[in-house]
């Protein structure tokens, strides 16, 4: 069979929070990654994009991970970039490593490894959050360690640099790239990659591009609020127009609904006319078929309680909507209609309210990601 590369894991290009974590020096972060296809090959693309600096990785490494933090020393690989074990990037710019024979199977882990030497300026990453996200940092050169000494291991608070890890998988596999705000970087699509292999649909790899805070039209100038990232205008096609993605499933707009709140950099004029953020969902589906992409969107979810609620926002977000319903996409994801209470559709369900009525329990993000049509995966 004919093998392509494509996304097996991913997260979004954006900037990372202001805080005590944003300088690295002599350290190794180590992430864990679940693959649900399997792969012959690998390669890393990295992204320096919001970093004024040149950005010196010492060390990449790949191995898989049985349980834990722990890696299999016998199939660790080192990355190279351009033959170097070192990866350079100037300043605003990327890199890819080389390609690398690497055979791993649905439902195993992957285990990379990436070592800073000297300081190194961490503006330039992805921060998400759930009992599904796996990163450590650790003191010293450890990449080629079994396990990570819990004496000075901490929770990484970010993703840094990297950008997608991509495959050589059958040409029958491809990619769902699950693109949004705060929702989506949180658990859901973990559990949908957990579904995918519970259900033997080992040829269909989930990536997550959602960025907490992110709205369609706008961004923030402030720094305070650099980590809600670039607008989706400006990082759709990036994150989700990449070789071997097939579908994209959109959830997002409600940051652009309630985020105007009157302060300096929230301005009530940063509120959208629903035909303003229907244009911008409507460039999102434009663009992934200009890529020959399916595009699946979700309705906004439905948020009354939270501290902005109001009847002029819930019916921006129901006009919204019924334009998610008029054909526009390729189909609609039923995220909404599942998660919202019927005696009350302004509002989320209480058993799939994580309690602030707007972001989805465990029990939501389970129910999200179960609520997918089979005919859509």
């Amino acid at each position: 069979m004919n093998k392509h590369w494509m996304p097996v894991w991913g997260c979004p290009i954006s900037k990372t929070g202001k805080g005590v974590t944003e300088w690295m020096k002599d350290v190794t972060v180590r992430m864990r990654m679940l693959m649900t296809v399997d792969g012959t090959k690998l390669r890393f693309r990295l992204s320096n994009l919001f970093n004024p600096e040149k950005t010196v990785i010492e060390r990449v490494t790949v191995s898989v991970s049985p349980e834990k933090r722990d890696q299999i020393l016998s199939r660790l690989v080192n990355v190279t970039f351009g033959g170097d074990t070192r990866c350079e990037m100037q300043a605003f710019g990327d890199a890819v490593s080389d390609e690398m024979d690497f055979e791993f199977s649905a439902g195993e882990y992957l285990c990379v490894n990436m070592y800073f030497k000297d300081f190194t300026h961490l503006v330039t990453g992805h921060s998400n959050s759930g009992s599904f996200i796996k990163r450590w940092v650790c003191d010293g050169d450890l990449c080629d360690a079994e396990d990570l000494p819990t004496v000075n291991l901490v929770d990484c608070s970010a993703y840094p640099f990297i950008h997608s890890v991509e495959a050589y998988c059958d040409e029958d596999c491809y990619t769902i790239a699950c693109f949004g705000d705060s929702i989506t970087a949180q658990t859901w699509p973990d559990r949908f990659s957990l579904r995918l292999l519970s259900e033997g649909k080992t040829k269909v790899a989930a990536v997550r591009k959602g960025i907490g805070g992110s709205r369609v039209l706008g961004e923030y100038p402030c720094l305070n609020l650099r980590n809600y990232g670039p607008k989706g205008l400006d990082r759709f096609e990036r994150e989700v127009c990449l070789p071997g993605v097939k579908k994209v499933f959109i959830l997002h707009g409600i940051n652009d609904i309630i985020h105007p709140d009157g302060s300096e950099f929230r301005p009530m004029t940063n509120l959208p006319t629903p035909e303003k953020l229907i244009e911008g969902l409507k460039f999102y589906v434009d663009t992934a078929h200009k890529h020959g992409i399916k595009a699946y969107v979700s309705k906004i979810m439905p948020f009354m309680g939270w501290h902005s609620y109001n009847e002029d926002r819930e019916k921006l977000r129901r006009e919204v909507n019924a334009w998610v319903d008029s054909g526009y996409a390729d189909g609609v994801v039923p995220f909404e209609e599942t998660l919202l209470d019927p005696d009350c559709p302004s509002r989320l369900k209480a058993e799939y309210d994580s309690g602030d009525h707007l972001h989805p329990s465990a029990a939501g993000a389970q129910k999200m990601a179960d609520c997918i049509p089979n005919e859509i995966i």
